[in-house]
């Protein structure tokens, strides 16, 4: 039987999760896979996601991280993963590039592609159209947190 990834991890999840990335190809001591063995990751994970999913994320490790998985921030996002708003504010601080805990337009093309591998229903949304459902202090801006309260409401319709 799958595990069931809308619970929270066990600490033996974590162990078994970490066993499982330790055991791949390209690990290496420093801790830290290449994204090519991600989709042998997901299998052993029993996590079940499409090829287009598993690219998607992928992508995200290509181009944030060089092509490297580190095991921490793997691990970090297994135990977010069953929460959504949670898993899409780690998401979204990593796409903070200028640190300031705002999602611009530039950096919100990649937060809604990653999201949408994580999650299909996110569907397709303007920055303009995420501003005005999102932006909920009117400041005309949007934060890392208003950011994953918008993503648990737009997958509560």
């Amino acid at each position: 039987m799958p595990r069931d990834w809308t619970k929270p991890l066990t600490g033996e999840d974590i162990e078994s999760l970490k066993k499982s990335f330790q055991n791949l190809p390209t690990y290496k001591t420093g801790g830290w896979i290449k994204s090519k063995d991600f989709p042998a990751l997901v299998e052993a994970m029993e996590y079940q996601r499409t090829p287009e999913q598993v690219a998607g994320y992928q992508h995200f490790w290509d181009k944030h991280f060089g092509g490297i998985l580190p095991l921490e921030y793997f691990l970090q996002s297994a135990t977010l993963v069953h929460c959504t708003s949670e898993f899409a504010r780690d998401y979204a601080l990593t796409f903070d590039k200028n640190e300031n805990g705002l999602i611009h337009a530039s950096e919100f093309g990649e937060v809604l592609k990653l999201m949408k591998s994580h999650d299909p229903r996110i569907g397709n949304i303007t920055y303009e159209e995420f501003l005005a459902e999102a932006d909920t202090d009117q400041d005309g801006n949007v934060n890392v947190v208003e950011c994953a309260k918008w993503i648990d409401r737009r997958l509560q319709k």
